[in-house]
């Protein structure tokens, strides 16, 4: 007779979410996933609100994705108001972005799932027994939040990335200052990589799930999604196609992909789309279970691209811009980025006023939903016989190897 067992509260995870495992006498037969904090309810917020409130709001859905969402927001109200931001606010809101990356890779790869791989419980056992790869971890993070701080004024929900451009354009000094330690960090990011790369795996041989990215731009910023079975949606079909429903067992709206298999996002799905040369025979597992080798490129490919932008601006020579008049119209506007966990959506609707009169926000572990769910039951059934501790402890890493905001997908 079949029985629930829950892992009431998931552990090293951004939110609140549980996992319901379904027992037919000693076997777990079954998988669920529940993401079970209250819906926040930012869209309904944001309706009534004026075009210039817009990514101030939406930016406080998350502490640790703050820059990119306040990115995502401003793109899409510059959209249908009709605004043109300059190359030098461009490359700034890019190196924001991408320290944004930084700061959250090494966040989850150092803190939140090397403890799975060291099979240890937690925090305070690992500053026991890896104490160096932990401060490497630290230190690669301040970076991030640094970054952050020199573009965006602070490095949670930045005030200075402003619709149509900056707030204070940072100087010369401080952008130099930056690369000094970008060059700097260097080291132990490559050393982060190594290390990574040589743990052994914890979670059994699953399938290669389709993944799904955003394309057409520089790195993280596009304006499609293409997939891994060949498919384009263009921003204008992504909501469409990513066909969010409601649904009673999840807090967080649910992505069907007009009706085809769940696709994943986020660092895999990235790499796996445009994979470096050097780093091809470490994923010829390009399952999930390979998303911490996929994380830890993808920092180091965020401090490389970190460097040039700098290199870029510096360049170019830094402007003091002068801030854009806007005058609001009626209009509509839908954005596409890669947030750390996968894909992001803005989309906002401006009556004459510039008032928002319909919003809406498509996060990457909402997204991820789907997929997570066909992990889990593949998981189970790999492991069918195991004892209930074994399935529960695993199901509970690969869950993490999704790296869930959940805060964020229940918005």
């Amino acid at each position: 007779m079949s029985n629930f067992k829950k892992i009431n509260m998931l552990t090293r995870v951004e939110g609140h979410g549980s996992v319901e495992l379904i027992r037919d006498g000693d076997r777990v037969v079954g998988a669920s996933l529940n993401l079970s904090e209250s819906p926040r309810l930012f869209e309904a917020l944001l309706v009534g609100r004026r075009y210039d409130e817009i990514a101030e709001i939406a930016c406080r859905i998350c502490s640790i994705c703050s820059t990119v969402h306040k990115v995502a927001a401003l793109q899409a109200v510059e959209q249908a108001m009709g605004i043109q931001i300059s190359r030098q606010t461009s490359l700034f809101r890019e190196l924001a972005v991408h320290g944004g990356q930084i700061e959250s890779h090494a966040l989850n790869i150092f803190c939140m799932t090397l403890p799975d791989y060291l099979r240890v419980s937690g925090f305070q056992e690992l500053a026991t027994i890896a104490p160096e790869q932990l401060r490497m971890g630290f230190r690669i993070k301040k970076l991030g939040n640094l970054i952050q701080e020199v573009v965006g004024g602070r490095a949670i929900h930045p005030f200075n990335l402003t619709l149509g451009g900056m707030g204070r354009v940072p100087d010369a000094l401080q952008l130099q200052l930056l690369s000094e330690q970008l060059l700097e960090i260097r080291n132990d990011v490559a050393a982060s990589v190594k290390y990574i790369l040589g743990l052994n795996d914890v979670l059994p041989q699953l399938a290669i799930a389709p993944t799904c990215a955003v394309s057409g731009g520089p790195p993280l910023f596009g304006d499609r999604l293409t997939t891994s079975t060949g498919l384009i949606v263009p921003v204008g079909s992504a909501v469409d196609w990513l066909n969010e429903q409601v649904e009673l067992h999840t807090s967080a709206k649910i992505s069907h992909f007009n009706g085809a298999v769940p696709l994943a996002v986020g660092p895999l799905a990235r790499l796996t789309s445009s994979m470096p040369a050097a780093y091809a025979q470490c994923f010829k597992d390009a399952s999930i279970i390979s998303s911490q080798k996929a994380r830890v490129i993808e920092l180091q490919q965020s401090v490389e691209r970190s460097l040039a932008l700098i290199e870029y601006l510096l360049g170019d020579g830094l402007e003091n811009e002068t801030p854009v008049v806007i005058v609001p119209v009626q209009g509509e506007g839908v954005t596409l980025i890669e947030a750390p966990r996968g894909v992001l959506l803005h989309g906002y609707r401006f009556d004459n006023r510039g008032v928002c009169s319909a919003a809406n926000i498509i996060a990457p572990t909402a997204i991820n939903q789907g997929a997570m769910a066909v992990s889990l039951k593949e998981l189970t059934e790999v492991l069918d016989g195991a004892d209930y501790d074994q399935v529960r402890d695993l199901a509970e890493i690969l869950i993490r190897c999704y790296d869930p905001c959940i805060s964020c997908a229940v918005h």
